[in-house]
C-alpha cells in the first residue's frame, strides 16, 4: 500500500512569529508550533478571534490562521508553517 501524505504535509516555509493586533502573517499560516507555552489568541482564515488557553510548551494548533494578536497572547517562540 503506498504512503498517503495527510493535509497538513511537510511545511517548507517556517517563520518566526511577531504577534500584532493589526498586522496579518505575509502568507496564512496552516499550523503554529508553540516553543513557550501559555495563551495564543489567533484570527482563523475563516471566523472571529479565538484564545487557546494554557496551551503546553512544544504544542501544534492544527488551524488556519491569518494573524497571531498581540493582546492576550502570552506564549511566545511561535513558528508558523505555511
Amino acid at each position: 500500500m503506498p504512503i498517503q501524505r495527510n493535509e497538513i504535509g511537510v511545511s517548507t516555509k517556517p517563520l518566526a512569529v511577531t504577534p500584532s493586533d493589526t498586522v496579518n502573517l505575509a502568507t496564512p499560516a496552516r499550523y503554529l508550533y508553540v516553543g513557550f507555552g501559555g495563551d495564543i489568541n489567533i484570527t482563523p482564515q475563516d471566523g472571529p478571534e479565538v484564545i487557546y488557553r494554557a496551551v503546553p510548551t512544544g504544542a501544534f494548533l492544527f488551524v488556519g490562521t491569518v494573524r497571531v494578536n498581540n493582546t492576550d497572547t502570552n506564549a511566545s517562540n511561535i513558528i508558523a508553517h505555511l
